[in-house]
């Protein structure tokens, strides 16, 4: 008589289930990265180098690997608080969010997830920084844009718009606002772009410059 050990049927292996917890880890990893760069926009933070650490090679790197497949998922996260606590409460409360320097790492982090999120690179690039006084980094910031984006008009206009309005430099500005004009998708941003083309070319043509006062 066959023992029980013998007509036990034999448990078939089990295959492995997929491990439906990712999802919330890299959710959970996103909100901890997008804290973290919140705490590092601090105006303290600031002031101590936290956006230049920021940039720098290797937190770079560590914070694309940590995202990975969600960078861009993070970057809209990171956006959204942008839009909603720092610009619309730091304006209920009377504050002048276009000289707000907090918001320069969050921006950062942003355009390092995605490089591709261009309201980034126009809002640090195009208003921030200008604002700020620091124009060198505002052309750094929107020529990394234009790089990474080169068939986003509006990239174009904001830095001929620094070049003319800011630093007085029609001369400048106009390849930035000619080549603005040559990707512009429709009749009406190349309407924008001709009309500002023209503007640039009779200040050219009058030796007319006029340089915006930094921070206003």
């Amino acid at each position: 008589m066959a023992s029980i050990a013998t007509i036990a049927p034999t448990p078939q292996a089990r295959k492995p289930k997929p491990k439906r917890w990712l999802p919330f880890a890299a959710a959970a990893l996103l909100l901890m990265i997008g804290g973290g760069f919140e705490s590092a926009s601090r105006s303290t933070g600031l002031a101590n180098g936290y956006l230049v650490d920021a940039s720098r090679s290797g937190q770079r790197q560590a914070v694309l690997q940590a995202a990975g497949e969600f960078r861009v998922v993070a970057a809209n996260m990171l956006w959204a608080k942008v839009v909603d606590h720092y610009h619309h409460e730091f304006m209920a409360k009377g504050g002048e969010w276009d000289k707000n320097p907090s918001l320069l790492p969050l921006l950062n982090t942003i355009i390092e997830l995605d490089p591709h999120f261009t309201q980034a690179y126009e809002m640090m690039g195009g208003t921030l920084l200008p604002k700020l006084g620091r124009l060198d980094e505002g052309r750094r910031i929107l020529a990394k844009g234009i790089k990474n984006n080169p068939n986003d008009w509006e990239l174009d206009r904001e830095m001929a718009m620094l070049y003319a309005w800011r630093e007085g430099r029609p001369a400048d500005a106009l390849p930035y606002a000619q080549a603005g004009r040559a990707v512009a998708p429709d009749n009406f941003s190349k309407n924008i772009m001709g009309k500002l083309c023209n503007t640039l070319q009779r200040q050219i043509s009058e030796g007319h410059a006029y340089a915006h006062p930094a921070g206003t």
